[in-house]
């Protein structure tokens, strides 16, 4: 815990993910004072869900406990992987912006600051799991590796935003999640969208990334 908290205070991109979470949720209450409904006050949840695996690669990789178990460190693999597509997940969020309420730029806006913080916090967790696998495989293997799972990303997201699964429902109710999974394999619509999503997770990955090998943040 305190390798991980010294890591946090060492850089300001941290500060970043504060300010565009309190600004989120400055320009959500905003909304809900104006519009009178919390329909949007879903943004909130799907940031935390967001934020779980930054939480799940930061432990895999600061902390001591969790890598001298093989045990601990396959179960938070296997957690990180089954939420990082929660990550990138909010950008699908801006299909709410088409609705009757008339404010459609604020809605664009308050979506996209919280799309933002979600992206970012899904590169920085990515990002814990790149200088993990950095230890064991050669660059060339390592991003092969990353590409690989940013696709199962780009699945995760299709099967949220479209057969409206979530990442609990592998524990709630698998024999319909691994029913659905079997018979998207053969939808051609389903790697479409693998693609586009799991390449938006990539791209954003490979952007993003040599900003934050600066020491500054």
């Amino acid at each position: 815990m305190t390798k991980i908290l010294q890591h946090i205070k060492a850089h300001k991109r941290y500060k970043i993910l504060v300010f565009l979470s309190l600004l989120g949720t400055v320009l959500l209450v905003g909304r809900v004072l104006y519009s009178h409904t919390i329909f949007f006050t879903f943004l909130l949840w799907n940031l935390f869900l967001a934020f779980l695996p930054l939480v799940f690669s930061k432990s895999l990789r600061y902390n001591q406990k969790i890598n001298n178990s093989k045990f601990l460190t396959a179960v938070f693999l296997i957690l990180w992987l089954l939420f990082i597509p929660n990550s990138p997940y909010i950008i699908t969020d801006l299909k709410h912006v088409d609705n009757d309420y008339g404010i459609q730029v604020f809605d664009f806006l308050l979506i996209l600051t919280f799309a933002i913080n979600g992206l970012l916090m899904g590169v920085l967790s990515l990002l814990d799991i790149f200088h993990l696998l950095t230890h064991k495989f050669n660059t060339k293997v390592t991003h092969l590796v990353i590409f690989a799972i940013c696709l199962l990303g780009g699945f995760g997201i299709f099967l949220g935003r479209f057969l409206r699964f979530n990442s609990w429902d592998i524990l709630s109710r698998p024999d319909i999640l691994f029913y659905s999974i079997f018979h998207t394999l053969f939808m051609k619509e389903a790697w479409i969208w693998t693609l586009i999503f799991g390449g938006f997770m990539w791209i954003s990955f490979i952007a993003i990334k040599p900003l934050l090998h600066r020491k500054t943040l």
